[in-house]
């Protein structure tokens, strides 16, 4: 048995259908991350598992138990929102010991949490002398403190500065492993997603676009808007020409032709190539199969790698990863070779929709 089951959840606010048959389930100790770009309705559907909310269709089951109908204070749910809910007039002591005391929990919970997100020199200080992210960091600390076998935690680091963020994360999904809570993790973040969770449900316009592990969304996305969002992508569209021994070649108008390793989906197709998968060589090679001339408009330093801006002769745009100190120095305005790697592309059926619609946010 599921230790949350969410069936069919439908909520619409008039004309919006912020939720449109949403069903998965989470088992016991498991750290799902809910992944979808603003409006997706993440928010919508954390409200309607924490009881907050009533789904127009649909149930909610907490370890075999339907809870739909069930109030908030009666579902063993700490719920933490995005937008803080701290009590102005209370010290951050007070707002996290506050649901502790309310539950007959020990206020060595709250001393803990506190000592966990670093704020434990705050605790005589109002929510109005704190900065966002320390307000968020209370929040959270509120929650641990509270118990529950179920966390729901509304974008929970969206406030912090990078190298906090970093910080909290894992040292939150080590929290929650810890107490054998079960967590859903709502974040806009591809990257904050991926680095903790067990499991991720790509959730767009209501609707989820894919449900797996970190690696099985990155590297074998359901579709173009998976693929794109879960991660930069070099796009390229073109016709399927030959099928043969386990392998086929499509011609595009920006590169020409290229070979493919798999089984195409279809006679028009859309070929999604990582940063990280594109090869560069400041000399010809030998061989010629999906090798292609172009020119480095721009080099990025990010520190562990380096990103190269590229133009192929026949005008495509690509970004290439390098995630090693190059040998040569690549250099704005040089001339290179870019090759594809038969068995780096991920092949969509070319979208009905068309491409920007495919990708689109909204």
């Amino acid at each position: 048995m599921a230790f949350l089951e969410v069936g069919g959840v439908s909520k619409s606010f008039g004309p919006i259908r912020a939720l449109d048959n949403v069903t998965f389930e989470v088992s016991k100790g498991e750290y799902l991350c809910i992944l979808g770009p603003t409006g997706a309705g993440k928010t919508t559907l954390l409200r309607i598992i924490s009881g907050l909310l009533e789904p127009d269709e649909g149930e909610v089951y907490i370890e075999g138990v339907n809870v739909t109908q069930i109030p908030p204070e009666e579902r063993n749910v700490a719920y933490m929102p995005q937008g803080y809910a701290l009590f102005p007039h209370m010290t951050v002591w007070e707002n996290v010991v506050y649901g502790a005391s309310i539950k007959g929990l020990s206020e060595e919970r709250a001393r803990d949490a506190l000592r966990r997100v670093g704020l434990l020199h705050r605790v005589d200080s109002y929510p109005n002398e704190l900065s966002g992210g320390q307000q968020q960091r209370v929040a959270l600390a509120r929650v641990l403190a509270a118990g529950g076998k179920l966390l729901l935690l509304d974008e929970p680091l969206s406030a912090l500065d990078l190298l906090l963020n970093i910080e909290l994360r894992y040292e939150l999904r080590k929290l929650a492993k810890k107490l054998g809570l079960t967590v859903i993790h709502v974040t806009h973040s591809a990257e904050e997603a991926m680095s903790i969770s067990d499991k991720i449900i790509v959730l767009r316009r209501g609707r989820i676009q894919q449900i797996g592990k970190p690696e099985e969304i990155y590297h074998a996305p359901s579709n173009l808007f998976v693929a794109n969002f879960i991660g930069e992508i070099n796009i390229i569209e073109g016709i399927v020409r030959d099928i043969h021994n386990g392998y086929f070649t499509v011609e595009s108008k920006t590169v020409g032709i290229l070979k493919v390793r798999g089984k195409p989906p279809g006679g028009v197709v859309v070929l999604g190539y990582r940063p990280e998968s594109i090869i560069i060589y400041v000399e010809k090679p030998f061989y010629e199969e999906n090798l292609y001339k172009a020119i480095v408009e721009e080099v990025e330093f990010h520190g562990v790698k380096t990103r190269i801006h590229l133009t192929t002769i026949r005008g495509l745009k690509l970004i290439a990863d390098l995630w090693f100190k190059p040998v040569v120095k690549i250099r704005s305005g040089s001339i290179v070779y870019v090759k594809l790697p038969e068995d780096s592309a991920i092949v969509f059926r070319y979208p009905r929709e068309g491409i920007i619609k495919a990708i689109s946010l909204e």
